[in-house]
C-alpha cells in the first residue's frame, strides 16, 4: 500500500486507511509571502526524512495565507522520498493509537500525520485526547511519525471568557501544555497590499489571462477592500476574471 500511494486519509471508525488517488497539485514555489515559513517547514521535513528526531509542527495564523497548502505541497515536493502523509480528522484523534500500530510496522517510510484546522472549545474532549496522545503515555510513539497541524488560533482555543472559572490560571496552563507538544510553532500573518498584488500576478500568468496589467492591479485593489488580501482571495479574484463574459472585469 505505501509503495504505491503517497497520501492517505485515516478512517477511525473502521480503523483503516483510505488511499488518496487524486493528489494535491500544489507547488511550494507557487506560495508567496511565506518564504521563512516554507524554509522552516522544509528544513524540519528534510531532517525527519534523514531519520532525525524532529519537532511536531503547528502552523497558526490568518485564514487563506497558505498554512494548509504548504503542508499539502510537501507531498509533491518530496514525492521521490519515503515520505507519506496521512490526514486525520479532529474527531478521530482518539483512534490514532490504531494508526500508530500500522505505521510502526513500516519502518522504511516516514509519516506526517496531518491535522487540518485544529481548534478546541473549552472542556472539549478531543483537547485532552490529543494532549495524552502526543505524550505517548506508556506506549511509545513510532519514531517514523510526526504531527503537522494547522490552526487559525495561535493558542488552539478561544480566549478564556468563563467568568465562573474558579482557577483561570489552571485553564491557561492546560492550554499551554498542549501547545508545548508542538516544538515548532510558525505564525502566518496578513499579507500586505504589495504581496497580494504579487500573488494576483502569479495566478493571472498561470491562468494565461490576457488583461492589461494596470487595470488588473486596479481591480485587484478594489477586490481586496471587500475580500481581503489573503492568497485565497487573490486566487478567487483571478478565478472570477476567468469565468466573466469575454474576460471582462466584474
Amino acid at each position: 500500500m505505501f509503495n504505491k500511494c503517497l497520501a492517505f486519509i485515516w478512517d477511525g471508525k473502521n480503523k483503516n486507511l483510505k488511499t488518496v488517488g487524486r493528489l494535491p497539485k500544489h507547488q511550494i514555489n507557487g506560495l508567496f509571502g511565506i518564504e521563512r515559513q516554507k524554509e522552516l517547514v522544509i528544513s524540519n521535513t528534510k531532517a525527519f526524512l534523514e531519520g532525525k528526531k524532529v519537532n511536531n509542527v503547528l502552523l497558526w495564523g490568518e485564514r487563506g495565507t497558505g498554512k494548509t497548502t504548504l503542508i499539502k505541497s510537501l507531498i509533491q515536493y518530496f514525492k521521490d522520498s519515503p515520505l507519506r502523509m496521512i490526514q486525520i480528522f479532529k474527531n478521530e484523534i482518539i483512534t490514532i493509537s490504531y494508526l500508530y500500530d500500522i505505521i510502526y510496522n513500516h519502518e522504511k517510510f516516514r509519516f506526517i500525520i496531518f491535522i487540518d484546522d485544529l481548534s478546541f472549545n473549552e472542556n472539549e474532549q478531543e483537547f485532552k485526547d490529543l494532549k495524552l496522545i502526543m505524550d505517548g503515555g506508556i506506549e511509545e510513539i513510532p519514531e517514523n511519525s510526526v504531527i503537522y497541524a494547522t490552526s487559525n488560533r495561535r493558542n488552539l482555543m478561544p480566549a478564556i471568557t468563563n467568568e465562573n472559572e474558579l482557577f483561570p490560571e489552571d485553564a491557561i496552563q492546560e492550554r499551554a501544555s498542549l501547545l508545548e507538544r508542538f516544538g515548532l510553532r510558525i505564525g502566518f500573518y496578513r499579507f500586505s497590499e504589495e504581496q497580494f498584488i504579487e500573488i494576483v500576478k502569479y495566478y493571472a500568468e498561470k491562468s494565461e489571462l490576457k488583461v492589461d496589467s494596470e487595470e488588473l492591479f486596479k481591480k485587484a485593489h478594489e477586490w481586496s477592500i471587500s475580500n481581503g488580501t489573503s492568497g485565497r482571495s487573490a486566487y478567487q479574484f483571478v478565478l472570477s476574471l476567468q469565468i466573466s463574459p469575454q474576460g471582462k472585469f466584474i
